[in-house]
């Protein structure tokens, strides 16, 4: 597999970030930097990418995905945001979550080994993700990268 760019989720306020060495997982966590960064595969162009949050932890989704993990994260406050690491701003108005806590983070993933370098917004997008956000009381360990097929 190739290694692709990087979708930064910080808190807001925090410094520049200093992104983890690139590794095989989707998620990595950066408690120091509040800091999220969901690994792609393709190195350039557009992703379809959604986010939910929800109350509770969601059952697994088998169908339509390939691979899977999660991780515990922690946000002192509620304004976090997928940051543009060239320009040092923030990509989307709305924040990643509503609530100052601790959350476990479940990403799904389909096409990260496709080996497409360029689609561009609008196409039919080979590369997909689908981030659950749900409240978590105390930390769990992460899981490593698993497939689902």
């Amino acid at each position: 597999m190739q290694f692709g760019s990087t979708l930064p989720f910080q808190q807001s306020g925090m410094p520049m970030p200093d992104l983890p060495a690139a590794t095989t997982d989707i998620l990595t966590w950066v408690d120091d930097q509040r800091l999220l960064v969901v690994a792609t595969g393709t190195p350039l162009g557009a992703v379809a990418f959604r986010v939910e949050v929800t109350d509770s932890e969601p059952p697994l989704e088998k169908q339509g995905w390939d691979e899977w993990q999660e991780v515990s994260v922690r946000f002192g406050i509620a304004d976090v945001g997928l940051r543009d690491l060239d320009a040092d701003k923030e990509l989307l108005d709305a924040s990643l979550v509503d609530e100052a806590r601790r959350y476990r983070v479940r990403i799904y993933a389909t096409g990260r080994d496709s080996g497409i370098e360029l689609q561009e917004a609008g196409d039919d997008l080979v590369e997909r993700y689908l981030m659950h956000l749900w409240p978590e009381s105390e930390p769990r360990p992460a899981t490593p990268l698993l497939r689902l097929q």
